[in-house]
């Protein structure tokens, strides 16, 4: 820990001293006087939440009126630290498993494993453990994230039963200052609860039509201490991450660009990663070694206009698991057994946007995916086994404008589906998907809109870790959803207020217990409400959903929900944030709260207990030192004991297990300098 602190300390120098010697070279340049330093700190302050259409060609279509965005100045504000962070704004998306390698976002209370999700376009297949996270991303690679809850376009790909996510990754465009052709940042943070240290920078430069990009995060520190005075045990940051991107731009618009990221979490974790503890024999805690990884190659035409403006796709994702031994119960004994879990996905797609004019657009293309999951260790099945399924659809969705007030989104998919089970089962299946959204301008102020979905997603793959107690997949049907959502919202001089109300329904979703592969049907029903009010230097805004799900017509446990969901009820998300321009200061405040939830008591257990988080922060930028940002965050401010909404097994009680509980009361302190 000496040896920690003591590089830490190194690199906090290191940090200032570069910021001073930019800013004192920013003061000799005549291109950086005191006034355009001035400029450049106030336009990195930026307050209003929003998205550009840079980060989504089909903004303000009829298939994006109920989206939720996450722009680049969202995730500025927040310094996000993890998934949590990142959709901390919203209260219709919860993230339960209070550090990242075990967390899970769930949409409507449906689990993301149900939705489409994608990083810079390659979709993700990362369901290896239920006890560990599916997507493990470092939030700071981000630029933008968007939701399509419940009801998705055609074109988001297959198996969006329950809507889609959408990551993108930051570019050299998104980092570069206008008019150099290089740059980079560092950064060190330090977390108070868990003594933890964090250290990331980047470099970047752009040449002509050349781009090139680096970044690097290391996070180390002890396990952090909950609100009730609780050691976590198995908590400590344990984390490192990458990215390298290179992309290449010709003068005629076409562009090729390539990424590779990879992040790494190899450390002592709970024995059963998403549970704080539990009162048996086995240890607290055992390694987990967690990696994950996307590899993406795109290409577009930036200048696509008329007929001709097309986007391909191919990437590869993996996502694995490896503890290095068992616990066996009946000896009471570890055993030196290593334990491995993989998941992999070759994706891609070919497609072209027509444009029969300014107002009407058509999206048509082929995509694909390769999947294969496997699981194997030396006791139970030293030979492994294997899951495979592939992919290949088509698709068309069909954006117009009939009128000024009126814009509507049609589309469908057909996919063919090849399914291979553990035991050399195959099944094949064929669907089709249609989807249809209104959105209509009532008046200038306010618009009305609806979406409907019903999508075919086959058979997908099934956690690994349990492949070795399947015995048969007889009578095992494809999944299918329908969708159906319904929004107003009102904006007027810097006030909005929404309402959206949504259900979802799965047939035939595929479930597991005692070696036998069957089919459930689950619901989800619920509404969300929204208000805000934006200024010049500032906002606010508050977000409340309420969601019931439900499984074959009964309310459900977390354990029941495995996969399907989370019980979720009643949550509330609230944020305000304000900057003081002449000052370059930035502060804000946001609350997380959730109601009681008795449903959980209607499937046999305790109710779930509400709480109250309260978080602040403020971020100073000098204007003497252009280059340098200063924060300070204060998070769970009044140290409450809690687990988040949707982390597993709250309403069981401690004599059954202890939840993963989220940090008590902590002082973040981070320091950033751009050269």
């Amino acid at each position: 820990m000496l040896d920690r602190v003591r590089l830490s300390l190194l690199f906090t120098g290191t940090v200032l001293q570069s910021a001073l010697l930019a800013g004192g070279a920013s003061a000799q340049d005549p291109a950086s006087s005191p006034e355009t330093a001035q400029a450049t700190t106030l336009q990195t302050i930026l307050v209003t939440p929003g998205v550009s259409e840079e980060n989504d060609e089909h903004l303000g279509a009829a298939d994006r009126a109920n989206s939720i965005y996450i722009s680049a100045e969202d995730l500025q504000l927040t310094n996000p630290q993890n998934l949590k962070d990142v959709f901390a704004g919203d209260a219709s998306i919860s993230v339960g498993g209070a550090m990242g390698p075990t967390q899970k976002v769930y949409v409507n209370s449906i689990d993301e494993l149900n939705l489409a999700v994608t990083v810079d376009g390659v979709l993700q297949n990362n369901r290896v453990f239920h006890h560990n996270t599916t997507n493990y991303i470092d939030p700071t690679l981000l630029k933008s994230v968007r939701v399509d809850p419940g009801v998705a376009p055609a074109d988001a790909g297959p198996g969006a039963l329950g809507g889609s996510i959408v990551y993108e990754t930051v570019d050299v465009g998104d980092l570069l200052e206008e008019g150099r052709f290089y740059g980079g940042y560092a950064s060190l943070s330090y977390d108070t609860n868990s003594n933890a240290f964090t250290e990331a920078g980047a470099g970047y430069v752009r040449y002509e039509g050349l781009e090139l990009l680096g970044y690097i995060k290391n996070a180390n520190g002890d396990n952090y201490t909950a609100g009730n005075g609780e050691e976590m045990e198995g908590t400590a940051p344990d984390f490192l991450s990458y990215l390298a991107k290179g992309a290449f731009e010709s003068s005629e618009g076409h562009r090729f660009e390539f990424s590779a990221q990879q992040v790494q979490d190899d450390a002592q974790r709970p024995y059963r990663a998403n549970f704080g503890g539990l009162p048996s024999a086995e240890p607290a805690t055992r390694l987990y070694d967690i990696s994950q990884q996307t590899y993406s190659g795109r290409y577009e035409y930036v200048n696509g206009t008329g007929l001709f403006d097309p986007a391909v796709v191919i990437g590869y994702s993996e996502s694995s698991t490896d503890i290095p031994y068992f616990y066996h119960r009946r000896s009471g004994s570890l055993l030196n057994i290593e334990s491995d879990g993989n998941a992999w996905t070759w994706s891609g797609k070919v497609e072209n946007t027509f444009h029969l004019s300014e107002d009407h657009k058509i999206t048509a293309g082929v995509d694909f995916y390769n999947s294969e999951s496997e699981y194997s260790d030396a006791l139970y099945s030293p030979d492994g086994y294997k899951e495979k399924a592939r992919d290949v659809g088509f698709y068309a969705q069909a954006r117009l404008s009939p009128t000024d007030r009126i814009r509507l989104s049609f589309g469908g998919r057909g996919d063919q589906q090849w399914f291979t089970g553990v035991d050399g089962t195959e099944l094949e299946n064929f669907g089709l998907s249609g989807n249809a959204f209104a959105a209509f301008d009532l008046t200038e102020q306010i618009t009305l809109s609806a979406g409907y979905s019903n999508v075919f997603g086959g058979i997908d793959l099934e956690e690994n870790y349990i492949f070795d107690s399947i015995s048969s997949y007889d009578g095992l049907k494809p999944v299918r959803s329908q969708n159906l959502i319904a929004g107003v919202k009102f904006a007027h001089n810097g006030f909005t207020l929404s309402g959206d109300v949504y259900q979802t329904d799965f047939e035939n979703y595929r479930e597991f217990a005692s070696s036998t592969v069957y089919n459930t049907d689950f619901r989800v029903q619920g509404f969300k409400l929204g208000a805000g009010y934006a200024w010049d230097d500032g906002f606010v805004k508050v977000s409340y959903s309420n969601s019931d799900l439900k499984v074959d017509g009964d309310y459900v446990d977390s354990y029941s929900a495995s996969d399907v969901g989370a019980p979720i009820g009643q949550v509330i998300s609230a944020e305000v944030v304000h900057t003081f321009t002449d000052f370059g200061v930035t502060v804000g405040s946001s609350i997380d709260a959730a109601l009681d939830y008795d449903g959980t008591e209607d499937a046999g257990e305790s109710s779930l207990p509400g709480y109250f988080v309260a978080n602040a922060f403020a971020e100073y930028k000098p204007q003497q030192v252009a280059q340098l940002t200063l924060r300070l965050e204060a998070n769970n401010i009044f140290d409450e004991a809690y687990a988040s909404r949707s982390t597993y097994g709250v309403e069981y009680g401690t004599d059954v297990l202890t939840p993963l509980y989220e940090p008590g009361r902590s002082f973040l302190l981070k320091a950033q300098v751009k050269f």
